[in-house]
Order: C-alpha cells, then structure tokens, then sequence
C-alpha cells in the first residue's frame, strides 16, 4: 500500500472506494444509494481541491482524505477535511499517513487551520482526531439524522500555525 495524490484520471477508482466506504461504515454521510457519479463534477474536485489516497499496486484506491478549499478570500486560509478508509485497512497506520502528507500540503500552500466534523458518538475517530493535534471547538448539535435518531456532531480544528515544528539549524 502507498498513500500519495489522487489524480484527475482517477475519478472512477475514487469513487468506487467511495461508494465501498459509504456501504461498510456506519458514520459516513452519505447512504450507499445517495452517492451518484458524476464524472466531470470529480474530476474538477481531483484538479482543484486536495486529494490524497491509498493506492494497491495495481492502482485501486482503498482510502481518501480530501481537503475542500473556498475560493471565498475570507476563507482561503481554511480546509475542511474528509476522510474514508476500507475496513480492512483500519488500524494499519494508513489514516495517520495521509493526514501527515495532508498537514505538509497544507502548511506549504498556507493554510492556517484544517478543520472537520465528527458525530459524538464515533470515540474512536475523536480520539484519533485529538491524537493528532485537532481540538474540539464546539457542538453541532442535532446535526445528523439517521437510524430514526438525531445526533450531534464536534466541530474540530487543527490550527497549523500553533504547530511545534522543527526546523533544520541551517534555516536560522
């Protein structure tokens, strides 16, 4: 498995591990049968948002994180994240990858702040979330209808200019 960009000529594979994610997880947003293929619309989001994936070595895409980006001015210096990986790859240190390679893409085009959303109830994504440097800032409260049953969502943000980075002795 690699984790690298997720290229425009892979709108098909993207969303065929987009559509296998939304049929095993519980905490996706999407229904299964909500998701509809638009190739063009993906791959204009493949050229001009951020995608990173995990790739098989025959190409097949088993994850996604993508960071969405305005072109509102005010809100340039945002990315909100989403993120989905096959069942079978949880676990595997797949997801840190791809938010690692997500948070260098980020800081080298300037981004200040990477944020997204979780249901209350999925502990282990919050847990993951904070282990990483997001943290909570408030409540969406009611925000997700499903299962006949309302539930709330975090709202979660890693400030990337709060980040402890070290650089090289050379670069003072």
């Amino acid at each position: 498995m690699r984790v690298e960009r997720i290229c425009p000529n892979e709108a098909e594979a993207l969303y065929d591990c987009m559509k296998q994610i939304d049929q095993e997880a519980q905490y996706m947003l999407y229904l299964p049968e909500e998701r509809t293929f638009n190739k063009d619309k993906l791959v204009e989001h493949l050229r001009y948002q951020f995608y990173i994936g995990v790739k098989t070595e025959d190409n097949k895409i088993m994850g996604y994180l993508s960071v969405h980006m305005s072109t509102l001015y005010k809100l340039k210096h945002i990315g909100y994240i989403s993120i989905g990986l096959v069942e079978e790859l949880q676990q595997q240190g797949l997801a840190t990858k791809m938010f690692e390679e997500t948070i260098k893409w980020a800081q080298r085009k300037g981004l200040r702040r990477l944020e997204l959303t979780v249901i209350t109830y999925n502990t282990p994504a919050i847990k993951f979330y904070e282990k990483l440097g997001f943290k909570i800032e408030g409540i969406k409260r009611e925000s997700i209808y499903m299962n006949e049953h309302f539930y709330d969502e975090l709202y979660m943000a890693m400030m990337l200019n709060e980040m402890n980075i070290t650089k090289p002795d050379n670069l003072w």
